[in-house]
């Protein structure tokens, strides 16, 4: 599992790479893009060598207000993993 972030410099602390990453290391060959800027992009799926890249918005203005926003990184990992009930 490969896990990065695409974020605005004054909020990169509040997106928290290492918890994704250990919440699932059991994945193997997948990869999760978190974005999260004032001008998002789409969420996307991409393949670069081997590795299913999966691309994670994050609502900007949300995530500025949050102290903490492990919670909707993990919820919308596992929306796009497809591991949501």
């Amino acid at each position: 599992m490969v896990v990065v972030k695409v974020v605005e410099e004054h909020i990169a602390d509040k997106i928290d790479t290492e918890y994704i990453q250990d919440q699932f290391a059991h994945l193997e060959n997948i990869g999760m893009v978190f974005v999260c800027a004032r001008e998002g992009e789409e969420d996307a799926d991409y393949v670069e060598d081997g590795i299913r890249y999966i691309v994670i918005n994050l609502p900007y203005e949300e995530v500025r207000k949050m102290q903490d926003a492990r919670p909707m990184m993990l919820a919308k990992a596992k929306e796009r993993l497809g591991l949501v009930a």
